[in-house]
């Protein structure tokens, strides 16, 4: 949001790119750091501008189907990746799109899922 650091970086690399999607938890994640900043009413709108330019996929049935399957999977073997993580890599499974973080070690635990890192 501030324009600076690696996911600043590979924001602006991939969106000259490729057309950019978010999803709902990541959405409630940016606004969440809106809300609790210091400088509040200019980050919302901040945050609310970049969430427009972007299509939001929501967690729906399938994808917490298959959030529920894996997550079932991974703790059952000790690996357990917080539940926004799993959402979010759910909803990309389940409309076969790859996901951009920095967090390549909790989103390779989740099968079938294409990571790509900045």
């Amino acid at each position: 949001m501030r324009g600076r650091g690696p996911g600043s970086v590979a924001y602006k690399r991939w969106k000259a790119k490729a057309q950019l999607l978010t999803t709902s938890i990541s959405v409630f994640e940016l606004l969440m750091g809106a809300h609790l900043s210091s400088r509040r009413e200019q980050r919302i709108a901040e945050t609310e501008s970049l969430i427009e330019q972007h299509p939001v996929l929501s967690l729906d049935k399938v994808a917490a189907a298959k959030a529920s399957q894996i997550g079932s999977q991974l703790k059952n073997k000790g690996l357990a990746v917080e539940i926004r993580d799993l959402f979010n890599g759910s909803i990309c499974l389940t409309r076969n799109v790859p996901i951009l973080t920095n967090n390549r070690s909790h989103y390779d635990r989740l099968p079938g899922l294409t990571v790509i890192t900045p």
